[in-house]
């Protein structure tokens, strides 16, 4: 099996098929219109931006450990996500979030052969975080701003009023590690430098419940943690994360019954 194919699939399932299972005009910020986000734009959206998470793959297959830089894929994934459709950035969370799994993933695979090991890949990230450099910083900053534009000119075809700018990174961090620490507030970072909590609580309950079909489960576990995080882009953020790792744990298992 070639983890780089098997990576690029699995992108494309949790982002595409996490809204069929939650109801797409749950996904987003209270303050968006749900009147402009069709289903198609999810669909369209998860498998443009999923690429650049085969190309993450292959280069850390190719370097034989961490590369230099890994948030660019994030730039890439956010900036390909607009491509054929209208909206806003619908899948900003589940990018950030993807990119210190696959990392660790591809880097499990080079240590010992596998990439289904899940709770292996979950201890790993942060280690992937922590070994992030001032270019990772740099590329978190483009991705932020980038979606923070994407929401800008969205919102201005609506007549709705622009976001403020996001604060700058470079120069203030060593480290995404580092970076992420600095904004604590804001749920997807706590996920980060948490070690992925409510990815993995949505992936153990995902795998108690195969039995009703993953996109089933995915609304209970919806209206489990929407009054927790209060969110729902929040909740579809973990989600997709972690119906990502249930499709690495169960690679030919039936999921969709």
């Amino acid at each position: 099996m070639d983890i780089r194919r098997e990576i690029l699939r699995n992108v494309i399932l949790c982002q595409s098929l996490e809204p069929l299972g939650t109801r797409p005009d749950r996904n987003l910020p209270p303050d968006e219109p749900t009147s402009a986000h069709k289903i198609e734009y999810f669909v369209v959206a998860g498998v443009n931006s999923s690429w650049p998470f085969y190309d993450l793959a292959d280069r850390v297959l190719t370097h034989r450990g961490q590369p230099d830089c890994i948030f660019d894929a994030a730039y890439e994934a956010q900036s390909a996500s607009v491509r054929n459709r209208l909206g806003g950035k619908i899948n900003y969370g589940p990018i950030m979030l993807l990119v210190p799994i696959i990392t660790a993933q591809a880097l499990e695979y080079l240590e010992s052969g596998t990439h289904e090991d899940v709770e292996a890949i979950l201890r790993r990230t942060g280690d992937v975080l922590r070994a992030t450099t001032e270019q990772d910083v740099a590329s978190m900053e483009r991705f932020i701003h980038l979606g923070y534009e994407i929401s800008a000119r969205h919102r201005v075809r609506i007549g709705r009023p622009k976001p403020p700018r996001y604060p700058l990174l470079r120069g203030k961090y060593a480290n995404v590690w580092d970076a992420a620490h600095g904004f604590p507030d804001n749920q997807a970072v706590r996920e980060l430098i948490q070690g992925f909590p409510y990815s993995h609580q949505v992936y153990r309950f995902l795998l108690h419940n195969l039995e009703t079909g993953i996109l089933q489960a995915t609304e209970l576990i919806y209206n489990f943690l929407l009054p927790e995080l209060g969110r729902p882009d929040a909740v579809a953020d973990v989600i997709t994360t972690g119906l990502y790792l249930v499709l690495t744990k169960h690679p030919e298992s039936v999921l969709f019954v």
